[in-house]
């Protein structure tokens, strides 16, 4: 890493309830005023992990107890390049407290937009507001009441993003699936993500678009109202890299490993996918052979969480 580089330890630490921390800035500082997650400057000699906890305990008095990685990208702040290395923060000791005279606050992810945040923080935001499962619904085929049998089951499971991949019906035959899968999702809080395009996402309440990375250009993603997700399939860094230019909010990358549906695609493995997707300023989730049996894998790797149809659907695909 250049010396000019600014190596920023980030924690979000996350209660049971889901809330996360935030705390405002002194106003004699850079961004005064502004709320920020907790942390600091990474000092000569120590790891990022003992960079965090020092920083929480000087700015919160807590100790970490149980941390993951979430995000790591670098962000031009002031003229000067950072790097931000963001941990999820799920177990720590201690009553977390402005120890430095700096308010902070507890807050549902969805609500952090109503905070005036520093303007780095909107892929951090992402990341804290979507779950690390993905699921991905099979082909529906023409029983449509038993695929929405199977969805119930799905929900039971509690999946809670869930995108309707249904590439064989017609936009009217899609639109009325969405409709009815729309009508199980939503009384049971599960976010549903649909193809085609934002209208339609509108008339069936979808919270948000898949596409794939070729259908993604500015004027493409400039359709997108701001409140919906767009998620993007990717296949290596060259399409991550043109999905957070479009204006994606996260993506899927793919395939972690062979699959059957895919037998000639190569697989990154999850070596190639931490190189692809290093330094991408969005949540990207791992698709491609892996299930919620990899999620602390993909984690490590720097994954969102797993995408997927088998390791989710209730029945066999």
């Amino acid at each position: 890493m250049h010396a000019d580089v600014l190596h920023i330890a980030v924690g979000c630490l996350v209660d049971p309830d889901g809330r996360v921390l935030i705390a405002r800035r002194p106003a004699d500082k850079p961004g005064g005023g502004k709320w920020e997650f907790p942390g600091g400057k990474r000092e000569p000699g120590e790891s990022i992990e003992q960079t965090l906890a020092r920083e929480l305990d000087e700015e919160l008095g807590v100790s970490l107890q149980d941390t993951r990685p979430l995000l790591r990208f670098h962000h031009a702040y002031r003229d000067r390049p950072v790097l931000l290395d963001i941990h999820c923060v799920t177990a720590w000791t201690g009553e977390p407290h402005g120890r430095e005279g700096q308010p902070v606050a507890w807050c549902e992810p969805e609500r952090l937009t109503d905070y005036d945040l520093l303007s780095a923080n909107k892929p951090i935001v992402d990341a804290l507001c979507l779950p690390a499962a993905y699921a991905i619904s099979p082909e529906p085929g023409p029983d449509h009441a038993a695929f929405l049998a199977q969805l119930s089951a799905l929900i039971a499971s509690d999946v809670r993003l869930l995108r309707l991949r249904a590439n064989e019906l017609a936009d009217p035959a899609y639109e009325a699936l969405a409709t009815e899968v729309a009508r199980v999702t939503g009384p049971a809080g599960v976010d549903l993500i649909v193809d085609r395009d934002a209208a339609l996402c509108r008339r069936v309440g979808a919270a948000g678009l898949h596409w794939p990375a070729s259908r993604l250009t500015a004027a493409d993603s400039r359709l997108v109202p701001s409140d919906l997700w767009l998620i993007v399939s990717c296949h290596d860094r060259a399409e991550l890299l043109q999905a957070h230019r479009g204006g994606a909010d996260a993506a899927v990358l793919s395939p972690v490993r062979s699959t059957p549906t895919h037998p000639d695609a190569r697989p990154l493995d999850w070596p190639g996918f931490a190189e692809a997707r290093a330094d991408v300023p969005l949540p990207v989730y791992a698709l491609g052979g892996v299930g919620p049996a990899d999620l602390d894998t993909a984690w490590h790797h720097g994954a969102q969480g797993v995408s997927g149809i088998r390791a989710f659907w209730p029945v066999p695909v």
